[in-house]
């Protein structure tokens, strides 16, 4: 799907820009054009297991849409250490391994022609961008990732800013968004507030999606003034909860845009979004989902769902369909709160002190509201007599005493946790430790 995709936008849009990376201008007619060569190059692939791990997003592009063509079953892993190259490969048990070289080393073909080449529909495989833990590894097709993807006029030219990593689910989307609707994707150098800003403003961007955290940095740590003066006609929001305090910063921010808060995963696809500018979700939904093929349940405290954008299987599992009827648990925990579902963490996050449970989003809920406190990121520390202890890193707003800050955080947030929540080990950092898609990381050993 996703290679005959691209060699169509090389036929109908060839000098229209396709990816904007730094001061590099790629047009559709160049991806296009790697196609037929690499699909000659890598013949002996067709149907294989095959690793991606390219570094630029042209080779990306170029690489998926040849290997969808010859029904290559690509595992989508990004850039990575030899050693943990070689890990994957036994795991999965890759046939080959694609590189940055083995892209770069091809010429694109004068000829645009494909020739007898297949139409394609070859497996995907994601690793999910879990904050702790191993992660798993996702099915799908490029049909069955591009499903949620709405295909509209007025999509057409726009700019969407890329901030996840193009081999995540999240990444993935913001791709097919762009590409399905002839418009261009724009990925920063870095993900630094001030080249963030620059990026958006130089290079026109219309619509921008990033997690929580993404947001939180750029609207803290950015220049105000040149961020309001950004022209963004839509945010998107998703990838973890998303606080009532970020949404009202985040819409002071960029008062003209339209934000939209999405919930989505790599195993369930999308499954619906809210633009009402409260956090959680309307709890109608329970009821009435505002999607169709969307089921949507609570047990005991976990959100349930099911939906018609699921993956295929985890690799080499049983097929999603044949697990409890479609339904998955999310690790989702949630509260309804008059007429709002409301998300309160990750079970996975949760952090048990003595065999009492702490929420570490709840925690840096209170934190965030203590003067003179940015940022912050709750994690467990492992005890001895405890099991495990509450820990914070802090980002501290200048001027603030870094030497005291410990004990004052600690009194001031005494007053509304509970003794077993207030952290007990307090640092001060320049930025929170976040994952390669840009979530807090909730393990102890980045600390």
């Amino acid at each position: 799907m996703i290679g005959r995709l691209l060699h169509e936008r090389l036929i109908q849009y060839p000098d229209h820009t396709a990816l904007i990376h730094g001061d590099a201008h790629v047009t559709y007619g160049h991806i296009g054009r790697l196609l037929p060569s690499l699909i000659e190059t890598w013949g002996k692939l067709a149907g294989k297991r095959v690793g991606v791990c390219t570094i630029s997003p042209t080779a990306f592009v170029a690489a998926v849409g040849a290997l969808d063509f010859l029904r290559s079953h690509a595992f989508l892993v990004g850039p990575r250490s030899l050693e943990e190259l070689v890990r994957l490969k036994d795991t999965f048990a890759w046939d080959h391994i694609i590189r940055e070289e083995d892209v770069l080393a091809v010429s694109a073909a004068k000829d645009s022609s494909l020739g007898d080449s297949s139409d394609g529909s070859g497996l995907v495989t994601i690793l999910t961008s879990g904050t702790t833990g191993i992660p798993k590894a996702v099915n799908h097709t490029w049909t069955t990732l591009a499903s949620p993807v709405r295909k509209e006029e007025r999509y057409a030219d726009t700019r969407w800013l890329l901030t996840y990593p193009l081999h995540l689910y999240a990444g993935t989307q913001v791709f097919l968004q762009a590409v399905i609707n002839q418009a261009s994707l724009v990925i920063p150098a870095s993900l630094d507030p001030i080249g963030i800003c620059r990026a958006i403003r130089e290079n026109r961007v219309t619509h921008a999606s990033g997690t929580p955290t993404f947001w939180r940095q750029l609207v803290y740590f950015g220049p105000k003034e040149a961020l309001q003066a950004c022209e963004l006609q839509q945010i998107t929001i998703g990838g973890e909860v998303v606080p009532q305090e970020l949404l009202d910063h985040v819409r002071l921010t960029f008062p003209r845009a339209r934000i939209v808060h999405i919930y989505a995963s790599s195993e369930l696809g999308r499954m619906f979004s809210v633009t009402d500018g409260r956090e959680g979700f309307p709890v109608k939904f329970l009821q009435d989902p505002p999607e169709e093929g969307v089921a949507l349940r609570i047990v005991d405290g976990e959100l349930m769902a099911r939906g018609r954008n699921a993956m295929i299987s985890y690799e080499r599992q049983k097929p999603l369909g044949k697990q409890s009827n479609g339904w998955m648990a999310t690790g989702d925990l949630v509260e309804v709160r008059g007429d709002r579902v409301v998300f309160t963490g990750r079970r996975n996050d949760v952090i048990n002190v003595g065999g009492r449970k702490v929420s570490p989003l709840q925690v840096e809920a209170t934190l965030r509201c203590l003067p003179g406190i940015i940022d912050v990121r709750v994690y467990a520390k492992k005890s001895s007599l405890t099991g495990n202890l509450v820990a914070a890193d802090v980002v501290l707003a200048p001027g603030v005493c870094e030497e005291t800050i410990g004990a004052e955080l600690r009194q001031a947030a005494s007053r509304t946790l509970q003794p077993h929540e207030v952290p007990r080990i307090v640092r001060v950092v320049p930025r929170v430790s976040v994952s390669e898609a840009v979530k807090i990381i909730r393990s102890e050993e980045t600390s």
